[in-house]
This record gives structure tokens, C-alpha cells and sequence, in this order.
């Protein structure tokens, strides 16, 4: 039997068949993931448009990740504000009530301020994971560490006071002034001491940072563990405000030639105590306020980054992204197309003579 030689279309139809199964490839992987193409090559003139959009998109995601971390961390320092305002509140109130009755229960008062004194110190030395919250940006120090040595220059001030060395006037400027009392004797880190803590930042956008630092040796902060400190200490020295005829030998009163002087004296440093933790909360309120402020900077911020980042993920879908509907009914006719593709290539396989005459 003589064949017909069919060598070159039957090459031409391979050809074909490569380029159907090329496209049949490319419609399916389309159809699977929904993208034009996997590699940004494939993409033609539209690749700068997509490589931009996404180096936008992902720097904006970075952006927003950083603010939710810090909007976690301001949120938890506002609430380690208003803690310490609500407990330091009730040793005001409790001071305040002491006046309104007349008399002063030292022992009550120094009993509170001695179990509110170490639970002041630690929401002070509050954490985030590893990361100490009132630190500034020496976030692996702890702030605020029980050293003694308050307690210590508190009780050597008040026997001063007691025993005459000192005036009034003196051992309330004993605990107010910061060059007598210092950061370090209150129990503060040596670089918060030093004053050169950095501050605690967190960066918005390409061009922003904003501030939300909270530093446990702000003066309200410092004042309250000061006040407690002296409340408490008191109770260590005095037995009572005023000497009674009946006292025994041997008790302590505040500084005075008889009871109007230690009255005097004693309630001197009382009031200025009461009006040091008054002050210490309107300073709160401050504090608290201006991290607030923080907090609303990078709500909006981040408002505004979801918005950008709704309309780069719109450009990068018009340029990355297939018509899902369209691609299945490409997907179909090439198919069909493939299908018939094969028959004629097995026909024009078998072609011979009498066939290729009849």
C-alpha cells in the first residue's frame, strides 16, 4: 500500500496542539488562582503598576501593624493610669476623712498605705509580654524596684522632725525637693534617674512618629509612691498626734513645746500631704489626657491607611486579577477547540493514498 507523506502537516499540527495546550495550561491555572499570571513577567506593561502598588500596600501593612501594637500598649497604660488614680483616690479620701472627723487614726492610715505601696510599685513595673511599659524606650529595665531606700530617708526625715533637727518647713522640703530626694532614693533605674531615657515612638507613616511615652518617674507617678511613703512611715515613728496627760513615758508625738505646737506642726505636714496627692491626680489626668491624644492620632492615621490600602488592593486586582466567569467559558471553548484539534492530527496520522483520494 503506498502512504501519502503528511510529515509537515501533521508538524504544523503539533505545533498547534502546543500552543492550545499552552493556553489550556495558562486558562487553568487562572481559573484556579484567580490571577493572570504567577510570575510578574507575565503581567507585560502592567508589572510596574503591580510592583508599585504592592511595595504601597505591604509598607502601609507594616505602618498598621506597628500602630496596633502601640494602640495594645497605650491601652494598657491607660489602664494602669486609672488604676493607680482609683487606688491613690481612696488613701486621699481616707486622709480627707481623717480631717472631717477630727482626729487621726495614724495606724489605720499607715496599715493602707503600707499594702498600697507595693501594689502601686507594681503597676508601675506593668508589662507587655517582656517589654516594661513605663520605661520609656529602656523597655528590659524594670522602672521602679523596692530598693529600701525610701522607706529609709522617709523614717530618718520624720525622726528628724520629731526630734527637733529639722523644722516643719524643712522636713516638708525634705520630700518635695528632687535634689534631696532624688529619683535614685525613690528606687527608679539609673538610666530613668539620669534622665536620659529615650522616648517610647511609634512610626506611622514614611514621614511620622508619634510620642506616646509614659514614664513611671513622672511627678504625679513619684509624688503618690512619696506620699504613701511618708503616710506610712509616720505610723512607724508616732504614736499619736498630740501627748495626753495620761500617756505613758516615752510616747511619741509630732514636734512641739505642748498640744497646740504638735498639733500644728503635725497637721502642717498632713494638709500638705492631702494637697501633694491632690495635685498628684489632676497630674494624672494629664498624663492620661495626652496619651489619649496619642491614641486618637493613630486611630486616624490607621483609618487612613485601610483606605490606601482598599485602593492599591483595587489597582492591583485590575491589573493582577481575571474575570473568573470569563475565563471558565474561554476555559470550555478551548477545550472544545482541543479536543477537535486531536482528531485531526490522529486523522491526518493515518492519511494513505486511498483515503487521501476518496
Amino acid at each position: 500500500m503506498t502512504f501519502v507523506s503528511t510529515i509537515g502537516q501533521s508538524l504544523d499540527q503539533v505545533e498547534r496542539l502546543k500552543i492550545l495546550q499552552s493556553q489550556l495550561g495558562t486558562l487553568q491555572t487562572q481559573l484556579t488562582t484567580g490571577k493572570k499570571t504567577e510570575l510578574f513577567k507575565g503581567l507585560g506593561s502592567d508589572v510596574i503598576t503591580s510592583k508599585k502598588s504592592r511595595a504601597s500596600f505591604n509598607a502601609l501593612d507594616n505602618y498598621l501593624t506597628n500602630i496596633e501594637t502601640a494602640n495594645r500598649r497605650m491601652s494598657m497604660t491607660t489602664n494602669i493610669i486609672e488604676e493607680v488614680k482609683a487606688q491613690s483616690e481612696g488613701l486621699l479620701g481616707s486622709l480627707e476623712l481623717q480631717t472631717q472627723e477630727g482626729e487621726y487614726e495614724i495606724e489605720a492610715l499607715g496599715q493602707y498605705a503600707d499594702n498600697l505601696q507595693g501594689f502601686i510599685a507594681n503597676l508601675l513595673n506593668e508589662k507587655d509580654g517582656d517589654r516594661y511599659l513605663l520605661g520609656g524606650a529602656n523597655t528590659l529595665d524594670k522602672p521602679l524596684t523596692d530598693t529600701g531606700g525610701l522607706d529609709t530617708y522617709s523614717l530618718n526625715q520624720i525622726e528628724d522632725w520629731v526630734n527637733g533637727v529639722i523644722t516643719t518647713d524643712q522636713f516638708i522640703q525634705s520630700y518635695r525637693d528632687k535634689t534631696q530626694l532624688t529619683d535614685t532614693i525613690v528606687g527608679y533605674s539609673a538610666e530613668i534617674a539620669s534622665g536620659e531615657t529615650k522616648a517610647v515612638t511609634v512610626r506611622v507613616d514614611d514621614n511620622a512618629e508619634i510620642d506616646y511615652t509614659v514614664m513611671a518617674n513622672a511627678d504625679p507617678f513619684r509624688n503618690i509612691m512619696i506620699a504613701i511613703s511618708m503616710v506610712k512611715n509616720i505610723d512607724a515613728v508616732l504614736d499619736e498626734v498630740t501627748l495626753e496627760a495620761n500617756d505613758p513615758p516615752g510616747t511619741v508625738t509630732a514636734p512641739g513645746a505642748n498640744q497646740e505646737e504638735q498639733n500644728e506642726n503635725f497637721y502642717r505636714v498632713f494638709n500638705d500631704l492631702a494637697a501633694m496627692l491632690n495635685k498628684a491626680l489632676d497630674q494624672i489626668d494629664t498624663e492620661r489626657f495626652k496619651l489619649a491624644q496619642a491614641q486618637a492620632q493613630t486611630a486616624q492615621i490607621a483609618d487612613n491607611h485601610k483606605f490606601e490600602k482598599n485602593m492599591l488592593a483595587t489597582a492591583i486586582a485590575d491589573v493582577e486579577d481575571v474575570d473568573i466567569n470569563e475565563v471558565a467559558v474561554r476555559l470550555n471553548a478551548l477545550t472544545v477547540q482541543l479536543e477537535a484539534s486531536y482528531r485531526v492530527t490522529a486523522t491526518i496520522s493515518n492519511l494513505n493514498l486511498a483515503t487521501f483520494l476518496a
